[in-house]
This record gives C-alpha cells, structure tokens and sequence, in this order.
C-alpha cells in the first residue's frame, strides 16, 4: 500500500463534513471532496481550493474515478443506513482504507461482517471513527487497570446540540431499543435503569441507550458485559417540532464552545475491582472531525492494522493524545 497519500471525504458540503474538511485543510492534508450536489460540492471545493467529485453512493463508476489515487476515504454522508454499504464496497474493490462518523450500530456490524474481505484487500475497514475514538481509548485505558475485565459501564454527555443529519441517524439508534451486551452476546436490556455518572464537577444520571461500544469496545476489549447510556443538553428539546425539515443544519461555532462533550466509564474486574475514568472533550460536532481526521492522518502514515478495526484495536488509548483538547482524567486510581 505504499501509493500516494491523498484521503477522500464523501459528504463534504453536509453540516459535520465541512468541518471535517476545515480540519484537513488546517493539518495540511492532500484531499478531495465528493458528495451528491453539484452546487454545494463545487462552492466548497472552490473555498477550500481542493478537487472536487459528484456522483450517488450507487455510481459503481463514480467512486472508481474518485478513489482511483487515493488511500482513505472519509464518509460523512448519513444517515450510514442509506451509505455505508455502498461506500465500504467501493473501498474494497478499490484498495482504500474505509473510515466514517457513523453512530449507527448497523453501521459497526457491517464492517465486522466483511472483515475477511478487508483482510484479503489488505484494508483497514473503520466505522465509527468519530466520537468513539476517544470513547474507545477510555475503555481501553481501563481495561487494562483491572486483571480480568468482566463489566463495563459507559455513560456518555452530548453537548452541541444535533445536526439535522444526526436526528435522521438517530432514529436508526431509536428504532433499536435498549441493547446490551450480557455474557459476549448483544441483547436487549431487561431492567433499562438509568445510572449516575461522574464527569469530575457533575455527577448526571444517564439513561440506557444503546450507543455502539457494545460493538466497538467489545471488538477493542473482549469485556463480556457491556451497558451503554447516553445523557442529552441539547438546545434541541427547546424546538417544538423535531421533524428534519424544521430543524437548522446544525448548532453554530459559538453554540458548539460553550460547553463540553464527557464520557464517563467504569471497568469491574473478575475480583471485584472497579476502577473508574472519564475523557473531557470538545463538543460534539468539533469532537467529531477532530477525531475522524486524526484516524485518518494515522492511515495516511502507514499506521493501520488490516481487517474490520475499531478505534481501540487499532490505536489502543494513545490515539486520544491525537484529539486536541481531548483529556483522560482517572477518577480512582
């Protein structure tokens, strides 16, 4: 895989794809941008000074011409239900690392489901590779605290507000129902309690959403028992109509830095031992693209590991010291 160094990002001129692109563009990054608008793919392309790609996510040939020189591609485009399929067939015909921003657990098991096919391209294939980058360092860091990791607990604070985009892929995570994983297997949550986290000032009680680490984290870890929650401030719950249509594209610049994203974790040890950390992180929508970009840069110099990946197994925690203002506090160790 030794060929150029150029990375593709697919649904630029969506809300988190062009600060996705503003990130590429401030690390200096030879890329190109793709989506399915000419006219707002061809206005970025123009402000960013970078080539530029039109075509579906069913164009066989359009992807083909878009890949031809590249080594990773970036899909921005959700809801992931409806791309990344096409998009990870795409990276596979054509020899390019795959990588999106899904949060979409239907997503994570596609990947994990082609992993043979990732390993005879030679290809790392990624879903997820956004806010769970840091998530999964955290799980990983704690893993390793403990002597035989049996119970994780993650719960996660979203600050930021949503994207017009995320309330549509959010609906896919709704539509699922409370999941778990109990005993190495994924399945549903018979008592969806809701649990008090520490975020170092805050304790907040989240509630039992499923959020994907009963994927990734488990793919990072192997720790059998995982439970995921999710705690909303979401300037969102203020609009009276949550339908797409009604909503912004997405919070602003000033509404995205004044607050903070946290995820909390706590790890149980065969013997009883808890041990307990928590990452401090921009807001959503600045945490993503940070994230995502920083995988990919990872790729770009050659460090990757073939086959169906997750954050955590293919960077352990140290991927976390990529993410600017992204920090791992313990909370008692």
């Amino acid at each position: 895989m030794g060929k150029n160094k150029k990375m593709l990002l697919y649904g630029a001129a969506g809300y988190t794809g062009k600060i996705i692109a503003a990130r590429a563009k401030q690390l200096n990054i030879d890329f190109e941008i793709a989506g399915r608008d000419l006219d707002t793919i061809k206005e970025l392309a123009q402000e960013l000074s970078v080539p530029y790609y039109v075509f579906s996510v069913d164009d066989e040939k359009g992807w083909q011409e878009a890949l031809t020189d590249k080594k990773v591609l970036v899909n921005a485009a959700g809801p992931f239900k409806f791309t990344a399929e096409q998009a990870m067939s795409a990276c596979l015909k054509n020899g390019v690392h795959y990588l999106d921003i899904s949060a979409e657990l239907d997503t994570y098991l596609l990947a994990e489901s082609l992993d043979d096919e990732a390993q005879a391209a030679g290809l790392q294939l990624m879903s997820g590779a956004g806010l769970f980058v840091s998530y999964d360092a955290l799980v990983v860091h704690l893993s390793k605290l403990v002597e035989q990791p049996e119970f994780l607990k993650v719960g996660f604070r979203h600050y930021g507000g949503f994207s017009r985009g995320s309330v549509l892929s959010s609906k896919n995570i709704a539509d699922l129902g409370s999941l778990i994983r109990k005993n190495g297997a994924v399945e549903e949550n018979p008592n969806p309690n809701p649990k008090i986290f520490s975020f170092g000032n805050e304790n907040i009680e989240c509630m039992p959403t499923p959020l994907g680490g009963i994927i990734l984290s488990y793919k990072s870890t192997k720790i059998p028992n995982i439970e995921e929650f999710f705690s909303l401030k979401l300037p969102a719950t203020e609009l009276p109509n949550l339908l797409p249509e009604n909503l912004p594209d997405g919070p602003t610049m000033e509404e995205r830095s004044s607050g903070r994203n946290g995820i909390s974790a706590e790890v149980t040890g065969k013997d009883g031992k808890v041990v307990r950390a928590y990452v401090d992180a921009p807001s959503g929508y600045d945490l993503t693209p940070l994230s995502v970009v920083a995988v990919a840069n990872r790729i770009l110099n050659d460090d990757f590991k073939i086959g169906y990946q997750s954050p955590g197994s293919s960077y352990g925690e140290d991927i976390i010291y990529d993410i600017p203002d992204t920090y791992l506090i313990d909370i008692n160790s």
